[in-house]
């Protein structure tokens, strides 16, 4: 299953190691949820992912989607809905939370998303080369299997991390490392999440005999000092595991 919901700050695709880590029937915890591209691919290969998030506005633009994707695809291609102009772009990505209809806060979180240059709903510079109608089409008949989606209601990501029931590999899709430093004040999306990564590490540590789990990064020489008593996977561009001539562009870690 395609994913409707593109992502430019996670440019890397783990799929073929995930999927030579947890094997098929597997039940996963996957936090930091956003575009579901790794885990729809988990869903559709056998394995069964229940997706966190503590993002309300994430949470409810893929509950919208599961449950009536055919009136999202209605909103999203009527004529009064076509946002063509930068200017009209910036204010949409700070009021687009302000619309009373569930429906339409989520056909303008599609929108924004195509629209911006990162994928993120509340920033990103105006562009239109990923909104065309295969893109739109995703959502018309959007079905996933194998799937359910969580709202942590918890804004301190890390206190959030609680694994539902049956859980037996917990993933966390981090992207890029930060030293965490002047983030006090700082201005987040509504469908951003803040990470302390030492305190992440620290969380990990605590499930060590009682979960296996999996942390994707872009490659960062810090993680790999962080998570040096770990298995480090080096991953090229391309997504596969990278040897010694290779430039490495991403690094999963495992406990296992």
């Amino acid at each position: 299953m395609k994913s409707p919901i593109k992502d430019e700050t996670k440019y890397l695709n783990y799929s073929r190691i995930l999927k030579e880590l947890v094997p098929p029937r597997s039940i996963v915890d996957s936090y930091l949820f956003y575009s579901g591209h790794l885990e729809f691919n988990l869903c559709t290969n056998n394995r069964f992912v229940c997706a966190h998030t503590n993002a309300y506005v994430v949470h409810e633009f893929w509950e919208c989607a599961l449950t009536n994707p055919a009136l999202l695809h209605t909103i999203i291609t009527a004529e009064d809905f076509k946002f063509d102009h930068p200017q009209m772009f910036e204010i949409l990505q700070q009021s687009w939370p302000t619309y009373r209809d569930p429906y339409v806060r989520s056909s303008l979180f599609f929108i924004l998303n195509r629209h911006s240059g990162t994928g993120l709903i509340s920033s990103g510079k105006f562009s239109k080369k990923n909104i065309n109608p295969l893109a739109i089409s995703y959502l018309q008949h959007f079905k996933v299997p194998n799937f359910h989606l969580q709202w942590d209601n918890e804004p301190d990501f890390i206190a959030s991390i609680d694994p539902t029931p049956g859980a037996q590999f917990l993933l966390f899709p981090v992207g890029g490392f930060s030293h965490n430093l002047f983030e006090s004040g700082k201005n987040r999306g509504y469908e951003t999440t803040a990470i302390d990564h030492q305190q992440l590490y620290m969380k990990l540590k605590d499930f060590n005999e009682t979960y296996k789990w999996i942390v994707l990064y872009d490659y960062h020489p810090a993680v790999v000092k962080l998570y040096k008593d770990y298995n480090i996977i080096f991953v090229t561009a391309q997504g596969r595991r990278a040897n010694n001539t290779d430039e490495p562009k991403g690094i999963v870690i495992a406990n296992f």
